[in-house]
């Protein structure tokens, strides 16, 4: 075993796992649900064990493990798993990566709680040959899918892109070329023209209830991302990103998702609003990246909310009082560079802050940035400027460590930092 080895009772502890769990631990630190009910405190394991989360760590009752640091782990999801399956916990909640290995939460499962969607949840509704066919049959609107095995893009429909099975943030999505052969492990999804956004619901006992909208940034140049890859969230009042119309139709679709799949606890749905109606391009049954801003806004912890609906079946009454807009950008290294935890950045609130010295590769997330605005085009803004602002300041720093320094980092590296987003 990892961890100490466990007396005559499990460990009244809590795992936050995924690959990514800094949001996590930072709602679990608000929660005093969670508290009262693992009075043996936290433990988080993740590909990073970024700065901040051992921060967080150090004035509250969490452990953090990271893969690679601690562990001596590569970072692929199946170690992830294995590792957790070695310490010494009750119960855990997941955030990104596991939603897309049902087999690997059934091994979970089978070690302790699973705190939200089971294996069997999970694998059916994350199976597009099982979900955009619900979709259909509901009336639910969506992008018109062919899930089940179209080998080609046609050559005079509309057009499509080639999305994963094993699908997270909009990495390698992209147009299918008409006649082109379909990549194996992909599927077939129309393209829609339109704001790509997500929605937070909680569920319970065949109901869900909206949390918060956001408008999803993806392809965002500014901070270094391109094609469809997820590039943050902004979120605000509901009422200003999206038509009551709009509200109603998500309303609708997360109430009757729930029902047919039996989903529990928090989930995000993704969508694309085209023509002012949204369409439902994904289901996310966990903690999504985008639900820290309505926390941040409301002073509110969501991991309360979702035990709260797991254990007594009890929801919200509403959508969290986000007041104001607040948004969340992932900056991307455009060269290579190294961090410093020296760096000057006053005024900007920089999150998934590396640890010291760790290098970052051309491509692979840097930092998050979280600024607020009076509208979401003064959000964009405002995180442009603070991705120039980090980008000068990692220019200087890299090139000011010591040359052996960075020969050194870069070449243990060999491109491991943050091949997966969170």
């Amino acid at each position: 075993m990892i961890s100490a080895p466990r007396g005559d009772r499990a460990s009244a502890r809590l795992l936050l796992l995924g690959v990514s769990v800094r949001a996590l631990a930072a709602s679990a630190v608000r929660s005093p649900h969670a508290s009262r009910r693992f009075p043996d405190g936290f433990l988080a394991l993740d590909y990073f064990g970024d700065a901040d989360l051992l921060s967080l760590a150090s004035g509250h009752p969490i452990r953090v493990l990271c893969l690679s640091r601690d562990l001596d782990r590569p970072r692929r999801v199946e170690t992830l798993v294995r590792s957790a399956l070695d310490l010494e916990w009750q119960a855990l909640v997941y955030s990104g990566g596991l939603e897309n290995r049902p087999d690997l939460l059934r091994r979970l499962e089978n070690r302790g709680a699973v705190l939200g969607n089971g294996p069997d949840v999970v694998e059916a509704v994350r199976d597009p040959t099982v979900f955009f066919p619900y979709l259909r049959r509901a009336g639910i609107p969506h992008p018109l899918t062919f899930a089940g095995g179209r080998d080609r893009a046609p050559v005079n429909g509309p057009p499509c892109l080639w999305k994963p099975i094993r699908s997270g943030g909009g990495i390698r999505v992209r147009l299918a070329q008409p006649r082109r052969p379909r990549p194996r492990g992909f599927y077939l999804q129309q393209y829609l023209r339109g704001t790509p956004g997500s929605a937070s619901f909680v569920s319970a006992s065949g109901r869900a209830v909206l949390l918060g909208v956001t408008e999803q940034l993806a392809g965002f140049r500014d901070l270094g991302a391109s094609g469809f890859r997820y590039g943050g969230n902004i979120a605000g009042p509901p009422h200003r990103i999206l038509s009551r119309q709009a509200l109603a139709v998500l309303a609708k679709a997360a109430s009757a998702i729930t029902r047919r799949f039996g989903l529990r606890g928090l989930m995000g749905l993704d969508f694309i609003l085209s023509g002012g109606v949204p369409h439902i391009i994904e289901i996310n049954p966990r903690y999504t990246a985008s639900m820290e801003l309505f926390e941040d806004a409301s002073d509110k912890g969501l991991l309360d909310v979702h035990l709260e609906a797991l254990e007594r079946g009890r929801l919200p009454s509403g959508p969290f009082p986000v007041r104001r807009f607040l948004a969340k950008g992932i900056l991307y290294a455009t060269r290579a560079v190294c961090w410093a935890s020296s760096l000057t950045l006053a005024g900007l609130d920089v999150r998934d802050r590396p640890a010291e010295g760790e290098p970052i590769e051309i491509g692979h997330p840097i930092c998050t940035l979280v600024v607020g605005g009076a509208s979401p085009e003064e959000c964009r803004r405002r995180l442009a400027e603070g991705a120039g602002l980090v980008r000068r300041t990692l220019r200087v720093a890299t090139r000011n460590a010591p040359r052996a320094r960075r020969r050194r980092t870069f070449a243990a590296s060999a491109g491991a930092r943050r091949s997966v987003l969170r």
